[in-house]
This record gives structure tokens, C-alpha cells and sequence, in this order.
């Protein structure tokens, strides 16, 4: 008997004693699935925002130890009692990320069953719907604690976050979506470019799995282009340069051949409108919406969306539910994401979703829904900065003291100024934040206060 069914059935036992018992939730920081990202996911200061979503007695999975000052900061914040919490961390490989193989080490699930100590598992939730996250529940006994657990279990997290499966998806149900196709070969890439590239109306071509506009690159017949949410502009005025440029990208855009490859229209200053649902088996519901800014990558969002014309929300609204509904009709339970433009016309096209706890999602339910409450939406909005240009600080207890020491951390009582958002990032030597204040024009004021006083450090 392998160690995930003898655990299985000892978990099988337990439940059966101690059927009724205090239930406890199992909370998941996992990445993006390694067998699509081919890379080894984001570092592990991202998935600590999962901190966001713990209550009092949760057991929280993470890739590395956290950074126990963000820990209690959020937990302050949320009310969350912090001595409740559990922190289980598997044993390190040498990829970072909460691998399937980590996620299944013996040692590690020794020592959430220990956690779990006998209580009932009431929800299984995870950052990313993996078939590791799936198994994870399998062994635990906990299949019923996991929303859509079918579904996940053969692979469906992929569905739902391939922006290829995007296309045939919102075409199938009348989601309007930029001209384009979804290409499985080189050769079926190069046709489509050559049809549909001309002067003064570039497109985009976007690798299947990657996020952020990270996968992304403009094509361009010639004209001068700004890569918002793009990696770069690449400038193919004859079939040749065409040519070229496949032969030079096909690989990487591909993964190697594994993937499809999505190639549409790209129209200039756009606004990008994200409105995120929660599916449940009861049916859909309108989570949160917001813009995502890039410059050229994603650098943040605003949330809501400031001066959004009603009827263009409505289109926005009803889109993103069109698409929510498909996919709830075929079992994914969880939070879905649908990404759309707003072109200078008014135009509303749809670009593609994002099945999992999106960066966007503890900004507007926990910061916005429950720590602000009724007045988010109204009298008080989010603008986030991602990564915060400039900043140098070596860990998130100096952040947090020089913010505290400059009069900017976030006043519960006025219900405005800066809440530190996640864990220190070494890379980018800062932590990412969010600015709570009445509207736009005050919160980059705000904003403006918080880039002096860092950049001065």
C-alpha cells in the first residue's frame, strides 16, 4: 500500500470517530501548475498573500516559512487570531514552489494529519486548481471539502486558465472577443499573421500559459506602438520579417511545442476591465471588478474601475457571467476572472479569463468587502502598485515602521492610506501596497507621498 492510500484509509478512521467534531479549513499558498508554467513559478513572497483569506484556527500550507511580521500585520488587520493559525511547510527541493512532489512527502503529510489532529475538514482551498491540490484532498479524505473537486481532479484547472480554451469557450456561448485565432502550428501562426497584419492595426501574440502580459508581444507592420501589456514591439512589415520572427520565437512562444499559440487584434490605449465571479454549485455571482494597469507589464489595478460608463460595465458584467456560467455548467467551482478592453470607441472585447485566486481577489474581497465594508465601492477605492518602482528596504518590518513613521499606514477609523499588501520581495527590494482613500485623485496623492518617502530611504 502506498503512503497516500494507507493515509487515506487512517484518515477514513478518524472520520468516522470523530464525525461531528470541530471542523478546521486546509488553505493551499500552491503556484501556478509546474507542468504548465515551465519555469518554477513565482518566488514565494507572492503566494504569502494568502495570509488574506485565513480565520481563526486554519491551517495554512506555504513553500516557505512566512515572513512572520507580514503574518501578524494582516492578521491584525483581518482580525484573524494569529497563536490560532497552523504553518505547515514540506520539505524544501530545489524548486521553491508547492510542487506535487512536496505536496505529497510523506514527512509533510505526517504533519498535517498531526495538525488536523482528528477534526473534520470543512474546505479545501488552494491559490491555483492543480490535480496535485486534488490528490492532496484525496489522500486527506477530504474530496466533499473540495469545491469542484471532479473537475479538478482530471486536469480542468488547465481549461480554465488557457486562453486558447478562452477563445472556444466565449465564441461557443457569443462573448465578443478581438479578431483573431488560436494556433496550434507554426505554419497555421504565419498564415494568420500574413491575413491579418496591416498598417495602423497591429496584433498580439500570446504564449497559452503565462500571465501578466509576461507571455505576450505586439507585431506591428511598421508604426510606432506603446507595449502595454506586452513584453516588447516587434516590427514585421514583409512576409519574410515574418518569417523571421517565428523561426526566432516559435519555441518559447509554443513551450516547446506543447502549447497553443493565440494570435488577435491589438488596439491602442484601450482600457483593460477585469470582473471577477465567484461559481459556485448554486450558480454565479459577481465577486469584484477593476482596471489592471501595465507599463509595459501589469504594475497594479484600481478597484472598482474609476468613471466607468454604466452601459460598457453592464457589457463588461454580463460577458464575464456568460463565460462564468459555461464554465460553472462543467464544474469548475472557484473564482473565474474574465479580462476585457474598453477601446477608445467603446468597444468591449473580451481577452480571456483566469480560473483561480487572481492577485485582484484579496484586494477586493478582504481589504475591500471586509475590512472597509460598506464603504468600498462608494466613498472609498483600492489602487494597488504590484511592484513598487524605486523602493529599497531589506525586509517588511522596515517597511512597515518607516510607512507607520511617515503618517501614511492605513487609519481604520478615516477608512484611508497605505496597507502593505504582501511579503517583502528581494527581488524588486519592495513589498507590494495598496492605497484606500475616497477616490482616484486623492489616492495618487497619496500614492505620490508613499514613492518620496521610500525612494528617500
Amino acid at each position: 500500500m502506498t503512503c497516500p492510500q494507507m493515509l487515506r484509509t487512517r484518515m477514513k478512521a478518524v472520520d468516522t470517530r470523530l464525525k461531528g467534531n470541530h471542523a478546521v479549513r486546509l488553505l493551499v499558498a500552491n503556484d501556478f501548475s509546474e507542468d504548465l508554467r515551465g519555469d518554477d513559478g513565482m518566488a514565494s513572497c507572492w503566494v504569502q498573500r494568502l495570509a488574506w483569506f485565513a480565520e481563526d484556527d486554519d491551517i495554512l500550507v506555504l513553500p516557505v516559512h512566512p515572513d512572520e511580521a507580514f503574518l501578524a500585520y494582516v492578521t491584525a488587520l483581518t482580525g484573524t487570531q494569529r497563536d490560532s493559525l497552523r504553518v505547515i511547510v514540506p520539505p524544501a527541493t530545489e524548486v521553491e514552489a508547492l510542487t506535487a512532489e512536496r505536496l505529497a512527502n510523506p514527512t509533510f503529510l505526517n504533519n498535517l494529519t498531526s495538525a488536523i489532529a482528528g477534526r473534520r475538514i470543512q474546505e479545501v482551498f488552494a491559490l491555483w486548481p492543480s490535480t496535485s491540490i486534488a490528490a492532496l484532498a484525496l489522500s486527506l479524505n477530504a474530496e466533499g471539502a473540495m469545491p469542484g473537486y471532479g473537475f479538478v481532479e482530471q486536469g480542468g484547472g488547465t481549461l480554465v486558465n488557457s486562453k486558447a480554451i478562452f477563445r472556444a469557450i466565449a465564441r461557443g456561448v457569443d462573448v465578443p472577443l478581438p479578431q483573431g485565432a488560436v494556433c496550434f502550428s507554426r505554419r497555421t501562426a504565419e498564415r494568420v499573421i500574413l491575413q491579418l497584419l496591416e498598417p495602423r492595426r497591429p496584433l498580439i501574440v500570446k504564449r497559452d500559459f503565462l500571465s501578466s502580459g509576461r507571455g505576450n508581444e505586439i507585431l506591428t507592420a511598421g508604426e510606432d506602438v506603446t507595449p502595454i501589456g506586452a513584453r516588447r514591439v516587434v516590427t514585421a512589415p514583409t512576409s519574410e520579417a515574418i518569417a523571421a520572427y517565428l523561426d526566432e520565437r516559435w519555441e518559447w512562444l509554443s513551450d516547446s511545442g506543447r502549447s497553443s499559440v493565440v494570435i488577435e487584434r491589438y488596439i491602442p490605449d484601450s482600457r483593460a476591465i477585469f470582473a471577477e465571479f465567484l461559481l459556485t454549485d448554486e450558480g454565479v455571482e459577481l465577486a469584484g471588478h477593476g482596471e489592471m494597469l501595465s507599463a509595459p507589464l501589469a504594475i497594479g489595478e484600481i478597484m472598482p474601475a474609476p468613471g466607468l460608463d454604466n452601459e460598457i460595465l453592464s457589457r463588461i458584467i454580463a460577458g464575464g457571467r456568460h463565460l462564468s456560467e459555461a464554465v460553472q455548467a462543467i464544474g469548475y467551482r472557484g473564482r473565474l476572472s474574465a479580462d476585457s478592453i474598453v477601446t477608445p470607441t467603446g468597444e468591449v472585447f473580451f481577452t480571456e479569463y483566469n480560473g483561480r485566486v487572481t492577485g485582484s481577489t484579496h484586494f477586493y474581497s478582504i481589504i475591500g468587502h471586509k475590512i472597509l465594508g460598506s464603504d468600498y465601492g462608494h466613498r472609498r477605492l483600492i489602487l494597488e502598485r504590484l511592484w513598487p518602482a524605486g523602493w529599497s528596504v531589506p525586509s517588511f518590518a522596515v517597511a512597515f515602521t518607516k510607512l507607520q513613521q511617515s503618517g501614511l499606514a492605513f487609519d481604520p477609523l478615516s477608512r484611508t492610506g497605505v496597507i502593505l499588501a504582501n511579503a517583502h520581495d528581494w527581488h524588486y527590494s519592495g513589498v507590494p501596497y495598496c492605497v484606500v482613500a475616497a477616490d482616484l485623485e486623492a489616492a495618487l496623492a497619496y500614492d505620490a507621498k508613499v514613492a518620496m518617502q521610500f525612494r528617500n530611504a
